[in-house]
């Protein structure tokens, strides 16, 4: 059961986010700030409901805040600044 996938300050890190990433359904904290991530942040990250924290500050993320993100009740955390993700919350 992960609860914490902390990569951040990795800057090696790239290409898109995994859609397996999305299935690790008991993550509460999930950190990839600082990498070279790019493409955008998938309407799957609905499916983290127990996320309390996300950040990806600092990557090269396109797109728009996906409105599934608002299925995580419990985020209290979310950290986007230095990317052009784009929209509401």
């Amino acid at each position: 059961m992960l609860e914490l996938l902390a990569l951040s300050g990795n800057g090696g890190l790239n290409g898109t986010l995994p859609s397996s990433l999305y299935e690790l359904s008991n993550l509460r904290m999930l950190y990839l700030d600082g990498n070279d991530f790019s493409g955008s942040i998938s309407q799957e990250v609905g499916q983290l409901i127990l996320l309390q924290q996300f950040t990806i500050s600092d990557n090269p993320i396109t797109g728009v805040i996906p409105s599934t993100l608002g299925l995580c009740k419990e985020l209290e955390l979310l950290l986007i600044d230095n990317t052009d993700i784009q929209g509401t919350i």
